[in-house]
């Protein structure tokens, strides 16, 4: 799933330490791409200290989205 779809992660660690990455604050400097390679070298440095890994994920823009793709895809399949 792209990384644009995600509002914030929230990484708690065993011994109770919570990281919070602002996803969609950090959209406006960086790319996809380098957030997503940022998050998985974090989350596989840190995985033995790691207790759970909490996504918000941006729902309003997933529906949508995921909407308007369905109906392009529909037209093209039932075009006469």
């Amino acid at each position: 799933m792209p990384v644009k779809y995600l509002m914030y992660v929230n990484i708690i660690l065993k011994n109770n330490i919570t990281i919070h990455y602002d996803i969609a604050k950090e959209l406006k400097r960086k790319k996809q791409y380098t957030i997503a390679r940022f998050l998985k070298t974090t989350i596989e440095q840190n995985y033995m200290k790691i207790k759970t890994v909490d996504l918000k994920f941006n729902i309003p823009a997933l529906k949508k989205d995921m909407e308007s793709k369905t109906s392009v895809v529909m037209a093209k399949a039932f075009k006469k």
